[in-house]
């Protein structure tokens, strides 16, 4: 079943921190669409500490995570965000991203929220998504970039059917198919033509896009 609670706990194992971030600090988070045929969701972007984690691979999509991957909708993730301590701060951009463009987001953290996650949907797919999973901040002048690989949310069938996806040329939101559904995240392994989706227009390979970071006060 997929988990309810707002973000996943992490292993103090696994716990990283930035050190040396000043107090209320301003970023600006820009996204290159580094695809040639996706239109990308308007991005969610949250700066957080290491105890929270939008997603586990090989665990069930959170129940926040699905209506991001499916259908671009980023309501849930954000109340989920704006409801747990862990997070500062939280917004989304303007628009979606068309191939080869580009989004510039502002944002805030400080010093004992370190880390940003940034996730949006592929439109033309079932439930494909991208995300830059707690990634450090850039503690000086220098902007830091990362890849954004694209994951499945594992919540729905990849049928590649039309009649599923919201995205151009389909325009189908809100329609779902779970029967048969992985049931967990896991890298997606694109677009292969078994619907109405042509594969040399809708495919893509990692990353599907680049995420810049630059401190900005």
């Amino acid at each position: 079943m997929p988990q309810s609670n707002p973000f996943i706990a992490l292993s103090l194992a696994v716990a990283l921190s930035a050190p040396g971030l000043a107090l209320a600090a301003s970023y600006e988070v820009s996204i290159v669409n580094a695809t040639h045929g996706q239109v990308i969701t308007p991005p969610f972007v949250a700066t957080h500490n290491a105890r929270v984690s939008l997603f586990q691979l090989g665990q069930p999509a959170p129940d926040f995570l699905a209506p991001l991957a499916e259908d671009g909708d980023s309501s849930a993730v954000v109340s989920a965000a704006q409801a747990t301590p862990d997070v500062h701060g939280v917004a989304t951009g303007e628009g979606p991203i068309p191939p080869g463009g580009s989004l510039t987001i502002s944002i805030e953290a400080d010093d004992g929220f370190p880390l940003l996650t940034v996730a949006a949907m592929l439109a033309t797919s079932n439930d494909a998504f991208l995300a830059v999973h707690s990634m450090p901040l850039p503690t000086g002048e220098s902007p830091v970039t990362l890849g954004a690989r694209v994951y499945d949310a594992g919540s729905e069938t990849n049928t590649e059917s039309c009649h599923t996806i919201p995205g151009p040329p389909c325009g189908s939101p809100g329609f779902r198919d779970t029967a048969g559904a992985e049931g967990f995240v896991h890298v997606h392994n694109g677009i292969h033509g078994i619907g109405d989706l042509a594969p040399e227009s809708y495919d893509w390979r990692n990353p599907g896009a680049y995420v810049t970071v630059r401190r900005i006060d």
